[in-house]
């Protein structure tokens, strides 16, 4: 079963200085029990999106569902089983951990026995404890977004939205979060739908992205996939001790492109597939290799090619074309 159904999804926004199209026609479908990881430049339309599947925002046409309720016509039912978790939420300063997230289980009409059940709980999975009956305000920037993460998890939602949940956190506290959401999503029949800017992050923690630039849906499905649709080389690093007369490596199967900086970079289809004969044809010709690294396509490499970045074989480097 799919958690999340968009068909034709439009939105606009009207000012003064005219229209501006956030969503320009969005179809995607994501299926339950997973982290799905959307994708996208600044103003591309991620957080629209998330608004408007969170009951935040109507759309303009176009149709969402989540769980099978519409956001439009089925609001009260979609926000009791969703959570919505932002980067650099705030919330009552003079108020405390505890007092915030009973708070907010009341507004779900929880009763009190599950509210205590599930504030022990998140206070302990969270880290929060010793810092619960602290106000807002006198809380760490890491500590805040816990108590953020904490709200968003308080009815024990079945659909989970992630606007840039890590966003200005320390590597520590970044992890923390991290690592508590992907148990939940172990623990729990539950769905996530993350943003991130930090993309390693959504490679670790996503195996389907979905990537939206100015509006319109460019590329989805599982990671791996979209590398080999888009043919995003992988990089091999080699250290030589010379660097003269290497132009035959254009004729080379697989190789892409190639230029020297800190050593010599070529980018290939797969670094694996092609080392071996690169490695060979060097030592046939009296290029002796000192050391060697393959860098794999990453998730950044293939959000940078598909918003129309510099190519990776330029980026990665920084090296000079050669030829």
């Amino acid at each position: 079963m799919n958690a999340i159904e968009i068909q034709n999804l439009k939105k606009k926004f009207e000012d003064k200085e005219g229209t501006t199209w956030a969503l320009k026609g969005i179809d995607l479908r994501i299926r339950k029990n997973q982290i799905f990881g959307l994708l996208g430049p600044n103003g591309a339309g991620k957080t629209t999106l998330i608004y408007i599947l969170s009951t935040l925002l109507l759309p303009t046409s176009g149709t969402a569902r989540v769980l099978g309720y519409n956001v439009t016509e089925q609001d009260k039912q979609v926000r009791e089983r969703c959570g919505l978790c932002m980067g650099g939420t705030y919330f009552y300063w003079d108020m405390n951990a505890r007092e915030i997230l009973d708070y907010y289980g009341r507004l779900y009409g929880l009763k009190r026995s599950v509210r205590k059940r599930n504030i022990d709980m998140l206070i302990r999975k969270l880290g929060i404890k010793g810092f619960e009956k602290k106000s807002f305000g006198n809380l760490s920037t890491g500590m805040r977004q816990k108590v953020a993460v904490a709200k968003s998890l308080i009815n024990e939602p079945e659909v989970l939205f992630l606007d840039e949940p890590t966003a200005g956190l320390d590597v520590e506290v970044a992890m923390d979060v991290r690592n508590f959401i992907m148990d939940m999503l172990q623990e729990r029949d539950m769905t996530a739908i993350l943003t991130s800017h930090h993309l390693q992050e959504v490679e670790q923690m996503c195996r389907k992205v979905a990537i939206i630039n100015k509006g319109v849906l460019v590329a989805h499905g599982d990671v791996e996939d979209i590398k080999k649709r888009l043919k995003v080389p992988d990089i091999i690093h080699l250290y030589l001790n010379r660097y003269e007369n290497l132009e035959f490596l254009r004729k080379m199967r697989g190789v892409i492109n190639y230029g020297v900086s800190d050593g010599l970079f070529i980018a290939v289809d797969s670094g694996l597939k092609r080392l071996d004969g690169i490695a060979r044809e060097l030592k046939k010709r009296k290029i002796a290799i000192s050391d060697m690294e393959i860098k794999k396509a990453s998730l950044e490499d293939v959000f940078l090619s598909i918003v129309g970045r510099k190519e990776r074989g330029l980026r990665f480097g920084r090296f000079r074309r050669v030829g």
